[in-house]
């Protein structure tokens, strides 16, 4: 990107596809079972108005996929008294009665702490969004002080359920993740050999990278082996040379569960620790979450929609972003994706489906939703929409059509307002911190020409180059005047590159 406004508001990327390696089918099913087990639970007691706090605890499922158990274990502990807390602050203040400005007052709250949350931790999707969702779908929910430890113990136990379901590959398929990481390292690296460029070798080192820090503290033989394949394509990444296949194939391997002996000796590099975001590098977005979701819900809750949450649900997913350009893509995928859910979900309601079916319908759509979200976010949208849009039913049945209107005039309004508040509040950081990243760089850079050997001069060029494409990922997709200097970082990365790759340790 250029930094022009043309340029950050352009259509292409929003259509993508994303190709994903492994990750979705088993994640997915975990999903499905950790909707299903709580609400048939619900069901079979006799308790079914409980089963919409069920559902918001199992958001906690939707996160940390494929990472590590090491790091899961924590992070999604922190998930889920996240969205236990949002759906108890929502709650609350619906117990209370609270109007609308009250109402909106808390979400916009909620909106801006999960944004914080979500990219100081390095969360991944779906981000802040699902704390968003939970505390707004308790606040607009009937409720009552005697009912609310109830709603909330719904809520917690399902949490809970997931994170334990979640944790239980831990014993079935230990080096899962590791495995995972390793192959899409691998294919990385291979794609890059094949079609070697700025995009394609930015992608390698970025997967080598997560691929070396999940086998940080991994013990036992399998890890051994998986830093040898991971070595193996390092060093094809600073030496290229005719062995894509051979990755290809030693990648599919992996995924399938085999993990080979390398056929090649080569010294791995230690893992390097990329420093934490600063509070001035989150401020602009986590500002940008404040103003948009108290501006939406306010404008939403003056109309007294029986749903007007949505509408901060819709800026809040559109702002779960780094930079203006990806608030623009996701603004485009949630309402084609919305307009394409609707759709499904007249057809679901045209059936008129008992409660029973109408959970069943959730399950499904959550489900299909975890399979293709990766792929393409307006894709994922594409069956969640009809699980929200069921979800509310159970609240207002009959209101199925008004509900479908509702919500696509309420994602459209927050989508174009989040786009709107990036434009006007523009991130006059960005384009200093890649001018400081570009320094940084440099500066590591020649410190290792001066000490080649030194692992410590490495280790912080590494680092260096880990920041500054942060940095200029940030600074491309904002409209920035002057020109933040596309080719200059190119040249910096370049440099440092190189640099690398005739300091890489020869094979044993």
């Amino acid at each position: 990107m250029n930094g022009s406004l043309l340029q950050t508001l352009r259509t292409r990327d929003a259509l993508r596809i994303t190709s994903m390696f492994g990750g979705v089918l088993v994640p997915a099913l975990r999903v499905g079972v950790s909707y299903a087990v709580p609400i048939l639970v619900l069901v079979t007691t006799g308790h079914l108005e409980l089963t919409p706090f069920a559902a918001l605890g199992a958001f906690t499922s939707l996160y940390c996929r494929v990472d590590p158990y090491r790091r899961r274990a924590w992070l999604l502990a922190v998930v889920a008294v996240g969205l236990t807390a949002s759906v108890a602050a929502g709650a609350a203040v619906s117990a209370a009665g609270a109007g609308g400005l009250t109402k909106v007052v808390v979400l916009a709250g909620v909106a801006t702490l999960s944004k914080l949350l979500a990219d100081a931790l390095r969360l991944g999707p779906p981000a802040g969004l699902m704390f968003v969702f939970a505390a707004g779908a308790a606040a607009y929910s009937p409720q009552t002080w005697s009912g609310l430890a109830v709603a909330v113990a719904a809520a917690a136990a399902s949490a809970l359920l997931s994170y334990l379901l979640a944790m239980l590959g831990g014993l079935l398929h230990p080096t899962g993740p590791h495995r995972l990481a390793t192959a899409r390292a691998l294919l990385a690296v291979a794609d890059h050999l094949d079609e070697p460029g700025h995009a394609s070798r930015r992608r390698a080192h970025a997967a080598a990278h997560q691929a070396l820090t999940a086998l940080r503290a991994k013990r036992g033989r399998t890890a051994i082996r998986l830093r040898g394949h991971l070595a193996r394509a390092l060093h094809l990444l600073h030496h290229p040379a005719e062995r894509a296949e051979e990755l290809r194939a030693a990648g599919r391997s992996l995924r399938r569960g085999a993990v080979p002996a390398p056929a090649h000796r080569h010294p791995l590099p230690r893992p390097v620790r990329t420093g934490g975001a600063r509070f001035a590098e989150l401020r602009t977005n986590a500002l940008r979450m404040a103003v948009a979701s108290l501006v939406t819900g306010l404008l939403a809750a003056t109309f007294e929609l029986d749903h007007a949450y949505w509408a901060v649900v819709s800026v809040s997913s559109v702002l779960q972003s780094h930079n203006t350009a990806t608030t623009w893509q996701r603004a485009l995928q949630r309402s084609a994706g919305t307009a394409a859910g609707s759709l499904l979900a007249l057809g679901i309601f045209a059936a008129d489906p008992s409660p029973v079916a109408i959970l069943v319908v959730i399950i499904a759509c959550q489900v299909a939703a975890e399979l293709v979200v990766m792929a393409n976010y307006g894709l994922g949208l594409t069956f969640a929409t009809p699980l929200a849009l069921c979800l509310a039913s159970l609240g207002s049945p009959g209101e199925g059509p008004h509900l479908v209107a509702e919500r696509v005039g309420m994602t459209f309004f927050g989508a174009l307002l989040g786009v709107l508040v990036c434009l006007v509040l523009t991130n006059r950081r960005a384009r200093a911190r890649l001018r400081e990243a570009l320094e940084t760089t440099r500066r590591a850079t020649a410190e290792l020409r001066r000490s080649p050997g030194d692992p410590a001069a490495r280790e912080d060029l590494v680092r260096a180059v880990f920041a500054l494409r942060d940095a200029h990922q940030v600074a491309a997709g904002e409209p920035l005047r002057p020109h933040h200097g596309d080719q200059e970082v190119l040249d910096c990365e370049h440099d440092a590159y190189r640099m690398l790759a005739a300091t890489t340790a020869p094979a044993r």
